[in-house]
């Protein structure tokens, strides 16, 4: 075997670690739990929309019926066609019964004679859209566009239908080529009960989405950071002798975790205003909206946040990131050098990109209680899902976060500080009673008011030379020169 094959053999073992492999398997679960979650949103936006339709039934044109031209479409799936009972224009009843029948679409054509006189006049049919918003996840609100290509469907049903009729006439090609009108105020959303006209859920997810996801990405990256800053910096404490230094001082233990915990979230605080300034600059990039005034309105929507709301989100932020310096504070404890230590930031980096995954392709409101369950568990989802919260006025659920997750972060510190005060940071878990209670070792203790060294149970007795071994040792070195400095140690 040459020498560059057992540096290699030696390189991937040192490398090859069981926290490497585990991480490595994590990850791999993660990824696999996030195609999977995606995948589930990608077949729910697959799955054509159920919608209410205002309609006349029966022929509109002679040989030209709405109402079987839709079902055509869906084919086998044609009773998610709900036909209301509503009139067409009567915005106030159509939305009440949108309501009562839990109908979140909603395609209104004019009545017959209206239709007929529109065509005969060359005018183009209304189609009135109505849509009910409901904060879901990255694919929610694709029912809005297949909504607007269903009506385009309708409309190059309809043309065929005007070109066959017209025959060699002189009719009016651009009419005929665009006899529908399906923008502006024929579109209405419905936010809370009140109507907005001219907009989409498509469009209003989109805007929300190009200030909303830069939070889950910076909470991730910045408890990932100062996580793995804050658990390397004990395990360097610990290789380089300091800690005992520290902690030997005449400085009580809280203050000491207090201050380590305070100084490192008003790290990660300005961390997280600079990433936030930058990803709000490219988001808007990527959305084409920077500063150009386009785009929509969410304070005409009743969706912007005011300033109060922006504190609670910075308190939820920082309160976040001192949970993740509690819990990395106690697994700095078990960090004994600073390679070591690098293992240790795996929890916390689970715990932080499981939230942002679910909340970026699903969103709190999109997911079901068990899952809710989970992510309110986790401290760092609260920041994550605050500000999209904020914006549709649940703000019980972000008092409530801001609670719990001060609540987290008191026991988290309160633990760190009982593990400061015990000897755990110096002698490791080997030395503690639980811990040896449950291996079923026995404790070596000292003496009550002797230090000189430690001292075995009364049940104990001391192993005689040979039981130990020496015996056989001294077979195998009978021919060697130390066997004489070795006689004394005979019983």
């Amino acid at each position: 075997m040459s020498h560059m094959t057992s540096i290699i053999r030696k390189e991937v073992r040192e490398m090859l670690t069981p926290g490497s492999v585990i991480s490595v398997l994590v990850m791999v679960v993660i990824f696999a739990g996030m195609g999977g979650l995606i995948g589930t949103e990608v077949d729910k936006a697959a799955e054509l929309p159920s919608f209410g339709l205002v309609a006349e039934e029966g022929d509109y044109l002679e040989g030209w019926d709405l109402i079987g031209t839709l079902q055509g479409y869906y084919g086998d799936e044609s009773d998610k066609i709900v036909i209301m009972d509503a009139a067409y224009g009567d915005d106030e009843a159509i939305m009440a019964e949108m309501e009562s029948r839990g109908i979140a679409n909603v395609l209104a054509f004019p009545d017959r004679s209206t239709f007929e006189a529109c065509i005969a006049g060359s005018e183009q049919i209304t189609v009135e859209q109505y849509y009910l918003y409901e904060p879901t996840g990255m694919f929610g609100t694709i029912s809005s566009t297949v909504m607007s290509s269903i009506v385009s469907l309708v409309e190059g049903s309809l043309t065929q239908e005007l070109i066959s009729l017209s025959g060699d006439g002189g009719a009016d090609i651009g009419y005929i080529m665009d006899p529908m009108y399906t923008g502006g105020d024929s579109v209405s959303t419905v936010i809370d009960g009140v109507a907005h006209s001219g907009v989409t859920p498509s469009d209003i997810d989109t805007e929300i989405s190009s200030q909303t996801m830069m939070i889950p990405l910076v909470i991730m990256i910045i408890i990932m950071m100062v996580g793995s800053i804050v658990i390397s910096s004990i395990g360097s404490e610990k290789e380089n002798k300091t800690l005992e230094t520290l902690l030997t001082m005449p400085i009580k233990r809280t203050s000491i975790v207090s201050g380590k915990i305070a100084a490192a979230a008003i790290v990660g605080l300005v961390y997280g205003l600079a990433y936030m300034i930058g990803m709000s600059i490219y988001m808007g990039a990527m959305t084409g909206v920077v500063s150009s005034g386009q785009g929509t309105d969410l304070k005409s929507l009743g969706l912007a946040l005011d300033i109060g709301d922006w504190a609670l989100v910075m308190v939820s932020m920082f309160l976040s990131i001192v949970c993740a310096l509690g819990i990395c504070m106690i697994l700095g404890a078990f960090a004994k050098n600073y390679k070591s230590a690098q293992t240790m930031t795996l929890p916390i980096s689970i715990l932080a990109m499981i939230p942002m995954f679910v909340i970026m392709f699903s969103g709190w409101y999109g997911c079901g209680g068990f899952l809710q369950a989970i992510l309110f568990v986790i401290p760092f989802s609260h920041p994550m899902m605050a500000m999209q919260a904020l914006m549709y006025g649940d703000i019980t659920l972000v008092l409530g976060g801001i609670g719990y997750m001060a609540v987290f972060a008191i026991v988290t510190i309160l633990i760190t500080v009982r593990m400061y005060n015990s000897d755990i940071l110096i002698t490791g878990l080997g030395q503690n009673k639980w811990v040896q209670t449950l291996t079923g070792r026995k404790r070596v203790g000292h003496r009550r008011g002797n230090h000189r060294g430690p001292v075995l149970r009364q049940d104990e007795s001391r192993p005689r030379p040979r039981e130990r071994g020496y015996g056989r040792r001294r077979l195998r070195l009978r021919d060697s020169p130390l066997l004489p400095q070795l006689r004394h140690i005979r019983p």
